[in-house]
């Protein structure tokens, strides 16, 4: 029995080690998830679990830093008003430890839109984000974001 151990023992963990590394989650789908929890948390005006996918080392061009940031998504939530998002496209380029993200989102104000169609254009806007996101120790998180209004006609 001892020379079944001796040889299968070390084969089951290499094995073992494989499978865990196959079954990692790519770093794409754990972006992905990141900005689908920050679009949830604006859909649900929920501060703290938005700014969970924003890195306190952020910073962008306009001179926002995170507690900037969350002070416009506090003041953007407490308007009051329902916020659907609806994100039509995330291009994801991943490497090492960082990632560009183009992002194209509409935003919807005021009553519960369930899907694109319901949208009054008036009531909404399309935007573009280009962010960079850096791999930290509590996942994936935004460093930096520029935004442009780009209307909803081609977001549609």
């Amino acid at each position: 029995m001892k020379p079944f151990i001796r040889i299968f023992f070390p084969i089951l963990l290499i094995l073992f080690f494989a499978i865990q590394g196959c079954s990692r989650t790519p770093d794409k789908e754990l972006i992905r998830r990141s900005i689908d929890n920050a679009v949830k948390a604006a859909e649900a005006r929920d501060v703290p679990a938005f700014m969970e996918s924003v890195s306190k080392d952020y910073r962008d061009d306009n001179g926002n830093d995170y507690k900037a940031i969350k002070q416009m998504v506090f003041y953007e939530f407490m308007k009051g008003e329902r916020v659907n998002v609806f994100l039509r496209s995330a291009d994801i380029e991943v490497s090492g430890d960082k990632a560009a993200v183009a992002a194209n989102v509409i935003l919807a104000r005021g009553k519960e839109v369930k899907s694109l169609k319901d949208i009054v254009p008036e009531d909404a806007d399309g935007f573009r984000f280009n962010m960079i996101f850096k791999k930290e120790k509590g996942g994936w998180k935004a460093v930096n974001a520029k935004w442009e209004s780009i209307g909803i006609a081609g977001l549609l």
